[in-house]
Order: C-alpha cells, then structure tokens, then sequence
C-alpha cells in the first residue's frame, strides 16, 4: 500500500487569482476590508500614474500590521483560518470593538488579479519594518507550490512608516494586468466608498478612492447620504424575534403641502412582520431567523413617473444616481457583503414581482437601501449565512432562501405604507383618481394545472372553462362602458378569491361535495357582480339566512380548520330584517369580512395546535343597538385594523401582503347598493362579548320601525 500526500502546482495561485474573484474592483474591495479585519480606521485606494505606461495600485492604511510571524504563518499561508476562528470565538479588535469578515484565508489571492508584481511593507507597533516583494511570473516559474521562495526583508529603520503612523500596512500593486476606464474606476469607487452602510454608523472606518489627474471621474458621482434627504418615501426597521418596528414616512413635493400633506406612520407596540402567502405562515416565526438573527435597515424609494420625478429637486443628479446606486445593499457587521445591490443585480426580484402591480411594487430601479446583519451566536455550518468563495454573495442555502423571504416581507410592509400615499399624489398631480387592473390569468393557470392532475379533472375542467370565458365577457363589457377601473378590480378580486378558494380545497384533498360546492360557488360570482353593477338588487334579502349560510354552508369547515371558535347572535326581527339586494350579492360581502377576520386572527394568535384552546374567536350576529339602523356585525379577537378603518375602505388600501385592497371597499358598496353603508362602530356602542377586542365592522341598513 502506498500513502501518498496532495501536492499543489504553484499554477493554483494563478487560478485562484483569476478565478475566484471575478471583477477586478472587487480584487480591491478584498484589499480594503483586509484593512477593515486589521482595525484600521481608514483604507486609502489610489491608482497612481494612470496616464503613463506603468499605472499602479496603492492601498494604504493604518491597522495593527503584521510581523515576521504573520507574514509566514499567515499571510503566506493559503487557506488560514485564523480570521474565522476569531469571529466563532466572538474576539472582536482591540481598538473598533470589530468582527473580521474574512474567513477562508483567500483573500491576499486578490492581489494576483491585478497585477504581477506586489510590493508588501507593514509594521506593528513598537516592532520593526518588514517588506515584501512578489513577483508572480517568477514565483509560477516553480513547478510545485512547495518550491515557492518569498523573501521577507526587515527593517529596523523604517522607510514607510514613522513616529506619526506607527503601525499599518502599505501595498503597491504594479505590471497591473487590466487597464483601469472611467467605467470600471467608477465602479471601484461605488465599491470602495459603500464598504460601510452610508445609513447606520458602525465603528469607524474610512474608505477613499484616489485618482491623481482624473478626480473628475469621481468627483461628480452622488453618494448615498446626497440623494436620501431628498426622497418622498422612506422606510425603516428592526426585526428582532417576533418583535417589528419600523417607522415610515412620505414627503410631499416642495411647495405641495397644501395640495397633498406629508405623512409619518410607525408600528404598533409588540407587532409582528407579515408574510405573504406563498410562505406558508402568515406571521414571522423567531426559528426563520437561527443563523440569521436580527435584520435592520433602511429604505428610501423614488419615482420614475416624468411628473412626478420632476417636481422634486435635483431630478437629472437624482436619476443619474439611480442608475449607478438603485438598489438593495446587505452589510454584515457594518461592512458590504457584494454583490447585492450593484447595478443589474436585482436579488430580490422586485422587477419581476411588479410585473402585474406595476403600481403598487418597487422596482430594483427606483430603491436605494440598506439592510444591516450582525454576525450571530452558536451558528452552525448549515445554519448561517456564508459568503461565497468568489465573494460575489452568499451561499444560496437554506438559510439564504428564508433571508431573501424575510426581506421580500419588510419590503411588502414599506409598500403598503407607501400605495395609499403614491396614490393620493398622483391624483392631485392629474386631477383624477388613477384606474388599476389586476389579472387572473396566473392563479387560473396555476389551478388548471392542479385540476389535471386529479380525479376530477372531466367534471371541473369545464367549470373553469366558464369562469373564464365569464371573466373575459364581463371585462370586455365594463371595458366599453368605459368603467376599467374600481368596477373591473372588483371582479378580478371576486374571480381570484374563488379560485383561490378552489385551489386550496383540492390542495387539501377535501371532502368531493365541499369541492363541488366551491366550484360552483366560483361560477356564481358572476351573477353576484353583474347585480352588483345593475347599482340596485331588485330582489328582497332576509340577512339572517345571508348568515346562516355563510357560517354553516360555507365557513363551518373553515373555521374548524382555523381553530376557530365562533359565536353567534341571530334574533328574530319584527319585521324580518330585509334588505333590497341579492343573496349572493351580501353573501360574498359577508365571506370577505369574515376572511378578513379568519386572516388576522391568525396574525394575532399564531401556531395553535389543534389540541390547544380556542383562543381565536370571531361573532357574527344582528344587531338592533346602532342607531342609524339594523346592523349585520362581524367581530373578533384579533390585532384590530392596522390602519385608519375609513381609509382601508377605500379601493386597494389593504394592511395584508398580496392583498388588493377591495375586500372592505367590496362590502362598503354592497351595503351602499342595498340602502345601507358599512361602518366601524367601537366597543362601547354594541352589545358583544366580553372578548372582542379586535377589529369590528357593521353593515347597517335602515330599521323601518324608525
């Protein structure tokens, strides 16, 4: 048997060089967070002589240095872990109280990739001088890494340093393999200049590009902390275990304060982030963030819109900005992680998820923000977010995977703010309320696609098939009536509620008559919406059995499912409590209150094990006490309304992420059609339960006994 042990060609220098890190302004950025890691309080970058044949790289700074045992241990040492094992050991630096972010020991690799020749001279405090000069054609010229000779040269009198600047380290990089453009120097000074977060100080920490006899190239580009001021929207946060603050506010344009007001809102004490649908949960769980721990930042949002753009000042600075500077940023410990936010790198797909609600959603190109990580304790190798060999962003692992859902939530909640504010300035900028349409086509594929794979594929298909051809008839005819708007996004969010509904149940598996029910309970939405748009239902309703359907037909699975315990209150009337409208058309009034409700009590009572208590309850009862009439109420025990009750009845204001905004405004006018009007009468005006404490809503009609 042989044994034998791994040999390393010197080539692997080259190709370590060349290959793991992929831009050469990111070879200089690994440079300057080395001084970052060494607890220099500044990293001084100059590209000396760029006009002559022979340019060079000089980077600078004053850090701890290194000494002759550095330099051979760990310097020369390909793959060191020392960096790595002070940040698990949580040693932070002497003088910044700092976390290195370096932890593979590839790092120096980056000088390779710029140059041929490295000219290393550091010094500690209180030791002596020592130089180093590389150069790497002759280095390669051995065969194996082992034969490899670095010639280490000490210097008792100092050349570099001095009494003033006792200690750092100087590099000069020369025989420069890339020719430095205007291009590509800009893109070094955006990396170099937002190595640190422009929005949260932490330690400090100095990072400065140089370029003798170009400083125009640079001179003229914005920085972050230039442009933020100006921004009409801005948004920030700390997420902390189940705890979500954030603060917000919109700035109208100079000299519009009396056309349309500014606005500040912040979060409630003890809320939660809200997730959207496609997680799975509808409220943050601490576990999502093991290995990532608390996340904050800030975000500031613009808008591309010609005029709105330009009723803000420095609009052609502002736009040459976003183009250089727009998007998201990641900084752990206070340091950028690349490449998230860089021009093009749309990490977080915002542009794709605004491809159907252009409106509401921000683009990558029209948001510069900042979100801030600390390294965390007892983080394990498959728990953590890790930095990719190449340094080009993180592992997309797991933990990856939820750091990107967490921040698309953060985003959704500023968004949310954001839509009612947007909305009200551009109507004052146009005079005129904007219209919105939102497609079904995607949630109809997606349950078509379901459908197929079931057993009941001949006897639903065929059903979809009408919903559809439904749908693009109705669209059509709203379309030439000139009512796109309020009235078509109405029908959209009843069509898509009912294929949801849909989706879900078969999903699930459900009992075959509870599909069935659902299924045609989608094709009938159409001639609820059509009796809606006839603006009065001809036909006698007796609320109370609009009740009793909705809560034993229809939501009794539901609420079960949920963990819900419901209370109601149903008494006799004299006469009947009737209303002019059609059953269906209160009936899909009633189910929106009460989906609102089933969605918040979760928000507000999370994980209840079905063997646990009830503790989410909801009422649904009539009531004679409001004084403007009879009143339909539905009430719970959850957070209560997120936002004023009177503006979440408005179109498309909604407190939900992948809401739309018309489930209150859907109910507001089918009490309005039917005689009535939707209201949000406090605790004290109704005789409820001692338990809600939640949100409360009522439809109320007029009593003909009064």
């Amino acid at each position: 048997m042989t044994v034998a042990p791994f040999k390393a060609r010197s080539r692997i220098l080259s190709l370590l060089g060349d290959q793991l890190i992929g831009r050469d302004y990111l070879a200089v950025f690994e440079l300057v967070k080395n001084a970052y890691d060494a607890d220099a309080s500044y990293a001084y970058v100059s590209i000396e002589e760029l006009d002559s044949d022979d340019p060079y790289i000089l980077v600078e700074d004053d850090g701890d240095g290194m000494d002759e045992v550095i330099l051979v241990n760990k310097w020369l040492e390909i793959g060191n872990d020392h960096r790595e094992k002070q940040r698990k050991a949580r040693n932070r630096t002497a003088r910044f109280g700092r976390l290195p972010l370096g932890e593979k020991g590839l790092g120096r690799i980056a000088c390779h990739k710029l140059g041929n020749v490295i000219e290393i001279t550091t010094k500690q405090k209180g030791k002596p001088e020592y130089y180093m000069r590389i150069v790497w054609d002759e280095l390669l010229e051995n065969e194996y890494l082992s034969d490899t000779r670095v010639e280490i040269v000490e210097r008792r009198k100092p050349e570099v340093f001095s009494r003033d600047q006792p200690n750092g380290t100087q590099i000069i990089i020369s025989e420069l393999k890339s020719e430095w453009p205007r291009g590509e120097v800009r893109s070094l000074n955006r990396a170099i200049t937002s190595i640190c977060s422009p929005f949260e100080q932490v330690g400090d920490f100095d990072a400065e590009l140089r370029v003798p006899g170009y400083e125009h190239w640079v001179e003229s580009m914005w920085s972050s902390i230039d442009m933020v001021d100006n921004a009409p929207w801005s948004f920030s946060f700390k997420l902390t275990g189940k705890r979500f603050k954030w603060s917000y506010e919109f700035k109208p344009p100079p000299g519009w304060a009396s056309r349309v007001s500014s606005r500040k809102s912040k979060s409630k004490p003890e809320q939660q982030l809200l997730l959207p649908r496609s997680s799975g949960r509808v409220v943050l769980d601490p576990a999502m963030l093991v290995g990532i721990g608390s996340i904050s930042g800030q975000l500031f949002a613009y808008d591309k819109d010609a005029k709105i753009s330009k009723l803000y000042p420095e609009a052609r600075a502002r736009n040459d900005f976003l183009k250089e500077q727009s998007g998201v940023r990641v900084y752990r410990e206070g340091v950028r992680v690349f490449n998230y936010g860089e021009p093009g790198d749309d990490w977080l797909t915002l542009d794709l998820r605004r491809v159907n609600r252009p409106t509401e959603k921000l683009s990558n190109n029209i948001v510069v923000g900042g979100i801030h990580l600390e390294f965390v304790e007892n983080e394990t190798e498959d728990e953590r977010l890790i930095e990719k060999t190449n340094r080009e962003g993180f592992d997309e692992n797991r933990t990856y995977q939820r750091f990107q859902k967490i921040v698309l939530a953060i985003i959704d909640t500023f968004e949310r703010e954001r839509s009612p504010d947007k909305r009200r300035l551009k109507q004052a900028l146009e005079g005129a309320k904007t219209s919105f349409e939102r497609p079904v086509e995607t949630p109809a594929a997606e349950l078509r696609e379901k459908i197929q794979k079931t057993k009941y594929a001949d006897e639903f298909l065929p059903l979809l098939d009408k919903v559809e051809a439904d749908y693009e008839k109705m669209r059509d005819l709203l379309l030439r009536a000139g009512m796109s708007g309020v009235n078509l996004a109405i029908v959209v969010h009843e069509v898509h509620r009912g294929i949801v509904a849909l989706y879900e149940a078969i999903r699930r598996d459900v009992d075959p008559n509870e599909l069935k029910e659902q299924a045609h309970r989608l094709v009938h939405i159409f001639e609820t919406i059509a009796g809606l748009l006839r603006q009065k239902g001809t036909k006698k309703t007796d609320v109370r059995e609009v009740v009793q359907t909705a809560v034993t037909s229809i939501s009794d699975l539901r609420f079960k499912r949920h963990h819900v315990k419901v209370e109601y209150d149903l008494p006799e009337f004299e006469p009947p409590f009737v209303v002019d409208g059609a059953f269906d058309m209160l009936l899909g009034a009633l189910t929106n209150l009460i989906d609102n409700s089933l969605y918040w009590l979760r928000v507000r009572h999370p994980d209840i094990d079905k063997d646990e208590p009830q503790t989410r309850k909801l009422f649904v009862g009539l009531s004679n006490d409001m004084e403007d009439g009879r009143a339909l109420i539905v009430a719970d025990n959850g957070p209560g309304f997120v936002a004023d009750p009177e503006d979440l009845a408005e179109p498309f204001v909604t407190g939900r992420p992948d809401g739309s905004g018309l489930g209150l405004y859907y109910a507001s006018l089918v009490a309005q059609l039917c005689g009535g009007s939707l209201a949000f009468p406090s605790r004290d005006d109704l005789d409820l339960p001692d338990w809600v404490d939640g949100a409360i809503v009522a439809m109320v009609f007029p009593d003909p006994n009064k």
